[in-house]
């Protein structure tokens, strides 16, 4: 019992109980000004591993921070992150060499080449900030380019503490007690709504847990519509699991990014018969989160994806160990997906018995019946944003209506940012947002992490770090494709997961500099 109760274990306890507490109304949301308080004086104070490790835990967690009654929507993350990044400064430094070669130095090595993604990012980020001079509203362009860069130094920290493989492994595992946490409470919610009218439920989340999570504007627009719900004329609503998310396309996005992390060490505890087992189910219950999460772009993109796993499963270079694991992760999908089926029927039953249903206010949720349906209103917007979307490229090709300003396309004001103006379709949205340079170099981004990820899984030296590799590009790979209907990317909290698994993932390559060198071996 000894081992748990450490400073770290203690403190991530307190933080967990204080944001359950305000979520449910129990206490005051200025509680968690106390609670950042709590956490800067840790991050201050101890190894900057055990910093770290606690801000990757943290992260289902963040909350924001109700300053003043105008402005209450800024997330601790922000001010955590960049205390850390000056702990990491002040107490080792911060290094552009990160990558290590065969005799265990580190020092910089034929740039692109293992600097890539650094390259590629910073060229993102100064067409990014050249869009600024073209913004109509240049606070909503230099806010996201703070967001974007804000977030960037969680990858800087995690390639400059990266550079051993326990290291890697602890921030792994962080890692997972995150997305076990937001499992924790999809599930926690899955079992409540089958106890509570939707309405009580819809109410209670957007007027408490959405305002500790995001404060008072997102509550009330929530309160009034969202997108928590599946809605058919002639039976009751389901609702679509969303965990700490405001919405259920990031709970599924979130489960896609958790997958390798989980699979990484079920693999990594092969002998340990309990924490392999942990491990499994762990991955099958992130699948069934993007099922329940009612994402029709998540059940769709799933299909190449299962693919092209099948594919590699028959390519004879592959190791059919690691290929048939990933396969039977995707095939766990859609067994999950079949057995869900036996999930509506029950729940019509138990809304049914219920009759506390507002049928005029769940009126305002429109729910596609099918992926098919062309003449759903929800489809029929997204293709003519795809088309006002484009229009506006051929307007603006070189520095875009400038970033954070998508809503110009729209014709609309800077207010409609706050309900998540977007273009439905996150290559579209930066394209219009940034140029079509832009959206080329978020592209490469992407490319490059798809290329790193095949290197780590074919050329690395621990199995766990092959197979997190190879499902890390498969998943992210989903992740791409359903970009092209949604930009749930850019929620903080999946963004900041994705940045740290990415961060992660070029730690383990920078571990093994001339990974290349070993083809002919292997």
């Amino acid at each position: 019992m000894k081992k748990y109760l450490t400073a770290l274990n203690i403190v991530f306890a307190v933080e967990v109980i204080v944001v359950a507490l305000v979520s449910l109304g129990l206490i005051p949301r200025e509680a968690v000004l106390a609670l950042t308080g709590l956490m800067i004086f840790y991050i201050i104070f101890s190894p900057v591993e055990d910093s770290l490790q606690l801000t990757i835990m943290s992260i289902p967690f963040f909350v924001a921070l109700p300053i003043s009654e105008s402005f209450d929507s800024m997330a601790n993350w922000r001010i955590l992150i960049a205390t850390l990044f000056l702990c990491l400064f002040f107490k080792k430094g911060i290094s552009a060499i990160i990558i290590k070669d065969s005799e265990g130095r580190y020092h910089m090595k034929e740039k692109f080449k293992h600097y890539s993604v650094e390259y590629l990012i910073l060229w993102f980020l100064i067409i990014a900030s050249l869009s600024i001079l073209a913004a109509s509203y240049k606070i909503l362009a230099i806010k996201k380019f703070l967001f974007l860069g804000n977030i960037l130094i969680l990858f800087v920290i995690i390639r400059n503490m990266g550079r051993k493989k326990e290291v890697i492994l602890n921030m792994l595992k962080s890692a997972a007690v995150g997305g076990a946490a937001v499992i924790a409470v999809s599930l926690i919610q899955l079992i409540v709504s089958f106890f509570v009218s939707l309405y009580d439920f819809w109410q209670f989340w957007a007027g408490k847990v959405i305002m500790a999570f995001y404060g008072h504007n997102l509550s009330e627009l929530l309160a009034h519509s969202n997108t928590w719900f599946s809605y058919f004329l002639d039976k009751p609503p389901i609702l679509r699991i969303f965990s700490v998310f405001p919405d259920s396309h990031s709970l599924a996005m979130f489960s896609v990014f958790s997958l390798p992390i989980f699979l990484g060490l079920a693999i990594y505890y092969g002998e340990e018969k309990r924490k392999k087992t942990f491990f499994w189910v762990l991955a099958g219950l992130a699948l069934l989160g993007t099922v329940l999460s009612g994402s029709r772009g998540v059940w769709l993109t799933f299909i190449p994806v299962l693919v092209l796993t099948i594919y590699l499963f028959f390519w004879k270079k592959i190791s059919r160990f690691f290929t048939k694991r990933a396969l039977f992760s995707l095939l766990i999908f859609a067994a999950l997906f079949i057995l869900s089926s036996f999930y509506a029927p029950l729940y019509y039953k138990s809304q049914s018995l219920q009759g506390k249903i507002d049928k005029d206010a769940l009126g305002l949720f429109s729910r596609a019946k099918s992926i098919s349906d062309l003449n759903e209103i929800s489809n029929k917007t997204r293709v003519q944003i795809w088309g006002v979307s484009l229009k506006s490229i051929g307007q603006h090709p070189f520095l875009g209506v400038g970033l954070g300003n998508y809503v110009t396309v729209l014709n609309e004001d800077a207010s409609a940012a706050k309900r998540g103006a977007s273009a439905h379709n996150l290559y579209l949205d930066f394209a219009a947002e940034t140029g079509i340079l832009g959206a080329l170099l978020l592209i490469l981004i992407f490319l490059e992490i798809l290329r790193t990820s095949w290197l780590v899984f074919r050329y690395s030296d621990e199995p766990y770090f092959k197979m997190l590799g190879l499902t890390f590009g498969l998943y992210f790979l989903w992740a791409m494709i359903y970009s092209l209907f949604d930009v749930v990317l850019l929620n903080d909290k999946v963004l900041l997961f994705f940045v740290a698994g990415v961060a992660v993932l070029y730690s383990i390559r920078a571990l093994a500099p001339d990974i290349e060198k070993n083809k002919n071996s292997i």
